[in-house]
C-alpha cells in the first residue's frame, strides 16, 4: 500500500456512500483513476452494501403491527395539530390562557407520541438483532454446504474449457477457469451445485493427491465472509476459516464471489484463493 493509499483508504467507505465534501470527493477520484487496488476495495463495499440491504429486506419484513402503530402515531399528530389550532384560535379569541381541558388533549397527543417513538426504537432494535442472527445462521447454512459438496463431489458435468460458459445461466456470472498450475493443481472438471436458494459453479482440482474445490458464485447473495477472518495476501482481501477440518477460503472480484474448500493450511488456502483472478 503506498502512502497515497493510506491517505485516501480513510475516506474509501464515506466514499461509496456518497458523503465526501467535494474537495474530498475529487480527491478520491483522481486516486481511483489510477489505483486499482483502491478501486476494488471501493467495488467490494458497494457490493457489500446491496448484500446487506438483500439480507435485511428478507430477514425484517415490515410487519402488520408496526403498519398499525405508524397509522396510529399519525392519526394522534393530526389530533395533536388540530387540537392546537383550536387553542390557538381561543386564546386569541378571548385573550385568555388556555383552559385545563384543552390541555388534557395536547398533553395525551404528546404522551402518545412518546410512546410509539419508544416502540419504533424498540422494533428497529429487534429487526437489527434479528437481521445479524439470520445473517450469521445463513452464512453457517452455507459454510456447510459447502464443505458437504466437496467431501460428496459428483462427477463433472464439464470437463473442457471451452464449456464452461454452458453452466453460466445457471450460476448468473460470468464463469472463467482459473490456472493454479503454478501451484501444482491440474483441473479435473465442473458441475453446478445448490447454494442455499442459488446455484454455484464447483470446479474441482487435484493437488499432490488432494483434492480442491473452488465455488464461483454471486458474492452478492453469498455472505460465508462474516463467519470467516479477514486477511491481505498480495494486496488482494480474503477471507479464511474452516468447517468440519476443511479451510475455507473466499475472496471477491466485480461481483463475483471464490471460496475454496480443501484439506490445505489456512496460508495454502489463502494464497490459492488469492491467485486465482
Amino acid at each position: 500500500m503506498t502512502s497515497s493509499c493510506r491517505q485516501i483508504a480513510p475516506l474509501l467507505e464515506a466514499f461509496g456512500d456518497e458523503e465526501l465534501a467535494a474537495d474530498k470527493l475529487l480527491e478520491v477520484e483522481q486516486h481511483l483513476v489510477d489505483c486499482n487496488t483502491c478501486g476494488e476495495r471501493v467495488r467490494l463495499n458497494q457490493a457489500l452494501h446491496v448484500s446487506v440491504r438483500s439480507a435485511v429486506r428478507s430477514a425484517a419484513p415490515v410487519m402488520p403491527g408496526f403498519e398499525e402503530r405508524i397509522a396510529a402515531a399519525l392519526r394522534a399528530e393530526t389530533l395533536r395539530e388540530e387540537t392546537v389550532d383550536t387553542v390557538v384560535e381561543r386564546e386569541a379569541h378571548h385573550s385568555r390562557m388556555l383552559s385545563w381541558r384543552s390541555v388534557v388533549p395536547v398533553a395525551a397527543a404528546a404522551a402518545l407520541t412518546l410512546v410509539w417513538a419508544a416502540s419504533t426504537s424498540k422494533q428497529q432494535a429487534q429487526a437489527e438483532g434479528s437481521f445479524s442472527s439470520a445473517r450469521l445462521n445463513t452464512a453457517d447454512q452455507l459454510l456447510e454446504e459447502l464443505v458437504d459438496h466437496h467431501m460428496n463431489a459428483r462427477g463433472p458435468q464439464v470437463t473442457e474449457p471451452a464449456l464452461l460458459s454452458q453452466l453460466e445461466p445457471e450460476v448468473g456470472v460470468p464463469l472463467n477457469l482459473p490456472s493454479l498450475k503454478a501451484y501444482g493443481a491440474r483441473w479435473e472438471g465442473a458441475n453446478v451445485v445448490p447454494v442455499s436458494n442459488l446455484h454455484a459453479a464447483s470446479l474441482r482440482y487435484t493437488m499432490g493427491g488432494r483434492h480442491v474445490t473452488l465455488y464461483v458464485y454471486n458474492s452478492t447473495r453469498v455472505p460465508i465472509e462474516s463467519r470467516l477472518t479477514a486477511r491481505t495476501v498480495r494486496n488482494e482481501h480474503v477471507y479464511v476459516g474452516s468447517r468440519r477440518g476443511v479451510s475455507i477460503a473466499a475472496a471477491e472480484h466485480r461481483g463475483v464471489g471464490y471460496a475454496l474448500a480443501s484439506d490445505l493450511n489456512d496460508d495454502e488456502s489463502a494464497e490459492l484463493v488469492a491467485a486465482v483472478y
